[in-house]
């Protein structure tokens, strides 16, 4: 497979912005990593592509989270990008399967109803930006656009995709963001919604081979973009052993020593990777022995 990337754009003088990203290395090695079946592959591989898209106007120390908590069986989602094209993220239950809806991967109701949480860490602020929205949909895309609308006040248009074939292997996931900033005129605004209303889905796109520039091209047909940033995207994680350390001491002694009378060792899963930590007895013991 080509490279993941996010190419960002603008069009009709800066009164559209817009942003294309291909996933699909990304989605299917969260696919591996946390060993979904195909809906909740589909779920996390949205939530991912969205992350990166909305971080694709974030300075370059921040990072932006997005949590969905609903009442579906698959319980919840938890994506996490940086400025950099670094993400990772979880689901709760990663074997959530539905039947097909309309032909397709039932995210909606697998993720249900309750709530979309983003939250914006960026290091200037003593706190996070956190904004709470109810789900509107659950298909994720349809949600983000939701946020950037009631918490931005951007109206935008959202696009996501994820294919997964019979095997549980994604072929082919992207996303795209496009919005509407201030100063653009009715004809350019009611033009850009006919565009994006007969716009080929996202997935098919990435399954014929569509580059990043080809989606923009489409989606902006009449308003001849012009790229303004390319990102390579990744599956990033900021866990270690250092970290794993750390947690071991924040749990105390006591706690890990009752750990230790089960088994020889600690054992860690990080639950945005599943990167496991095995930290044997003599190490566990080290955190806590006395300098001399």
């Amino acid at each position: 497979m080509s490279s993941d990337v996010l190419v960002k754009a603008t069009a009709a003088e800066k009164t559209i912005r817009a942003a294309v990203a291909i996933t699909t290395n990304l989605a299917n090695e969260a696919r591996l990593r946390h060993q979904t079946a195909p809906t909740a592959s589909a779920a996390l591989g949205r939530a991912l592509t969205a992350s990166l898209l909305l971080s694709s106007t974030m300075k370059e120390e921040e990072r932006l989270s997005l949590q969905f908590l609903g009442n579906g069986p698959l319980k919840g989602i938890f994506a996490e990008a940086n400025a950099q094209g670094e993400v990772r993220g979880f689901v709760y239950y990663p074997r959530t399967h539905l039947p097909l809806r309309k032909g397709k991967l039932d995210v909606g109701g697998a993720v249900g109803s309750g709530t979309l949480t983003v939250i914006r860490d960026q290091p200037w602020r003593k706190d996070p930006y956190r904004s709470i929205l109810p789900i509107v949909s659950g298909e994720i895309g349809a949600d983000i656009a939701h946020y950037l609308l009631n918490s931005e006040q951007i109206p935008s248009a959202v696009s996501l995709g994820v294919f997964v074939t019979p095997d549980e292997t994604v072929t082919a996931a992207g996303g795209f963001v496009v919005q509407i900033m201030p100063g653009a005129s009715e004809e350019t605004i009611a033009q850009l919604e006919a565009n994006v209303a007969r716009a080929t889905p996202i997935s098919q796109l990435v399954r014929e081979g569509a580059t990043p520039e080809q989606i923009l091209a489409h989606v902006l047909d009449g308003f001849a973009p012009v790229t303004i940033g390319e990102t390579s995207v990744r599956f990033g994680c900021r866990c270690s052993r250092e970290r794993v350390l750390g947690t071991l001491v924040a749990l105390g002694q006591e706690e890990i020593q009752t750990l230790l009378e089960k088994e020889d060792n600690v054992s860690v899963t990080c639950e945005f990777c599943s990167e496991l930590y095995v930290i044997d007895r003599h190490a566990a013991e080290a955190l806590f022995a006395s300098p001399e």
